[in-house]
């Protein structure tokens, strides 16, 4: 079986001027799970893709390209051996990789969604009740959402700061496995 490559060129966000958000789920809901509930939230079709191979570790994956927003959405869950690489990152838990020009307000709205109560949904329409209830599951669940900013300042504790580096590493290290 031929191994399929993601490209996601670095190069290209720089001079286009595009957006590119990590935002985290920290949620051990099953990938599959997770997946059905974001494609339904926000009528996207993310598609399992070959596991990402990372320190011996397969690191599920699962891509969707929003032709109309121009937007490419990765979704990255943590396996449960990769505490070397990833120890700040609990097993399970998902990073969604946004890349486009409008990446940071899609974040932004996502991070909204988890971080308050819905409103109520309209009882004749079944897909803001089916949003509604996705949202509130998760809300009750406690399902922390963190949008990474690359940009924020460095703290001085030397123990966060080791962190930082070391998020920051594995950032990267996903991103070129996604561009070889």
């Amino acid at each position: 079986m031929k191994k399929q490559v993601l490209k996601l060129d670095l190069d290209d966000l720089e001079d286009s001027g595009e957006d590119l958000v990590h935002l985290f789920f920290h949620t051990s809901v099953p990938g599959y799970v997770f997946v059905d509930d974001i494609n339904h939230l926000y009528n996207l079709s993310l598609c399992r893709q070959n596991d990402l191979e990372l320190d011996e570790q397969r690191w599920p994956l699962y891509t969707y390209h929003d032709t109309l927003r121009q937007l490419d959405y990765y979704l990255i869950e943590r396996p449960g051996g990769a505490a070397g690489i990833a120890s700040h990152w609990a097993p399970g838990h998902k990073m969604m990789v946004l890349k486009g020009e409008n990446a940071l307000e899609t974040a932004k709205r996502m991070y909204n969604d988890f971080s308050t109560p819905p409103p109520l949904p309209d009882e004749c329409n079944p897909t803001e009740t089916e949003q509604y209830n996705i949202l509130t599951s998760y809300q009750q669940a406690f399902t922390p959402v963190t949008i990474y900013d690359f940009n924020a300042p460095a703290t001085t504790s030397k123990k966060m700061l080791k962190e930082r580096n070391e998020l920051e590493v594995l950032f990267s290290t996903i991103l070129d496995l996604l561009d070889p």
